[in-house]
């Protein structure tokens, strides 16, 4: 399915031969995860425990897409900070969102990392909070089922009064905007998806309506939809505005 009707903050241009430490905007890398890595053997940088991860998958592919986006991730990062992607260590809040160590973090880096088919989005901001998900839209699935396990009473009802050629992109523009804005909070699974309501109409800019009714809190953060490719939607969360994405390609 084409996202033609699908909001975007501009053209994915090519990767610039320096990165900037991102200040005052937030940089959003599209990584194809089926090419190689460009800045030689992916393995060699990653940490043990990132080895062994990969080691344990089943599939070859996703080995492969693991390690080709952890190996992305960390030479942004290392671009970014200047120092060696082997040498970037993370560690995991307490409810399992990573993040760089703080010694190598003074300027306060924020990122976050979603994939899904053969794609992969890496945001990278400073000094706010961050949540991206992308998701390969899928027509073989129960969408209808999901959204009354997992949208709120409002998402429904909004999601079903419109027209039926928009409810398959409507459920996928509501579900990546839900899963941006808990990436961004960083509360995994202790956040209820039916607590909040995004709105649904896949054309139309994106927000967030409540938040365990409240609708006023729910101004302190700010989404995007982005354009990626046909057959796929993604969303930015931030709690700060989005008003300078820079759409890069990794090469």
């Amino acid at each position: 399915m084409a996202l033609t009707d699908s909001p975007h903050p501009g053209s994915w241009s090519e990767s610039p031969s320096q990165i900037a430490f991102p200040v005052e905007h937030i940089d959003i890398w599209k990584v194809c995860l089926d090419q190689p890595e460009p800045h030689g053997s992916p393995t060699c940088i990653l940490s043990p425990d990132e080895s062994s991860r990969a080691s344990r998958f089943h599939f070859e592919k996703d080995r492969v897409h693991f390690v080709r986006c952890r190996s992305a991730l960390r030479n942004l990062l290392a671009r970014c900070l200047g120092i060696p992607a082997a040498e970037i260590h993370f560690e995991y809040g307490s409810r399992g969102k990573p993040q760089l160590i703080a010694d190598q973090n003074p300027r306060g880096l924020q990122f976050n990392v979603s994939h899904s088919g053969t794609t992969a989005l890496i945001a990278i901001g400073s000094k706010s909070q961050l949540g991206v998900d992308i998701e390969k839209i899928r027509d073989d699935i129960d969408h209808a089922a999901l959204a009354e396990r997992f949208f709120s009473k409002r998402e429904r009802a909004t999601l079903e009064a419109l027209p039926k050629s928009l409810h398959l992109s409507g459920f996928f523009a509501c579900w990546t905007r839900k899963e941006s804005f808990l990436k961004a909070r960083g509360d995994g699974l202790s956040f209820a998806l039916t607590d909040f309501s995004v709105t649904t109409h896949p054309a139309l800019d994106p927000s967030i309506e409540e938040i365990s009714g409240n609708t006023e809190v729910g101004r302190q953060w700010f989404l995007a939809d982005l354009r990626v490719a046909d057959g796929y939607r993604a969303s930015l969360c931030a709690d700060v505005p989005l008003s300078d994405l820079r759409t890069h390609v990794y090469s």
